[in-house]
């Protein structure tokens, strides 16, 4: 007999999320303020890392810029992006998760990468 507790709950997510292997920079695209670091994504939404706390419903413009291992040089890419969550995870940190609304074509390309093992 099996039972689950509500830790053991399996995620109830439709898209897989990719846990990075290096690190990814956000900014806002517009004022080109850095926000944080991209913690993990899937086809439609992304978790970042900040040190401000960001309002759920706020609309945002984002670059996120990679440095890629057997590349020379760095990657950007930009998407538009709703603030779904933020909670704190540590007295400094704060995880936001957004949804996807609008995606470039290089952060596209970029996604895919971090979804290949």
């Amino acid at each position: 007999m099996s039972t689950q507790t509500p830790d053991s709950t399996p995620e109830q997510r439709m898209h897989p999320r990719a846990i990075l292997k290096s690190s990814v920079s956000v900014f806002d695209d517009n004022s080109k303020e850095y926000l944080g670091l991209l913690v993990d994504c899937s086809e439609q939404g992304i978790m970042i890392s900040t040190y401000d706390a960001l309002t759920p419903g706020t609309s945002l413009a984002l670059a996120l810029v990679d440095i890629p291992p057997n590349i020379n040089g760095r990657r950007t890419g930009s998407c538009r992006a709703e603030v779904v969550w933020c909670d704190k995870i540590t007295p400094s940190l704060y995880g936001t998760g957004c949804r996807i609304a609008e995606v470039d074509d290089m952060l596209d390309t970029m996604m895919k990468s971090y979804h290949q093992a």
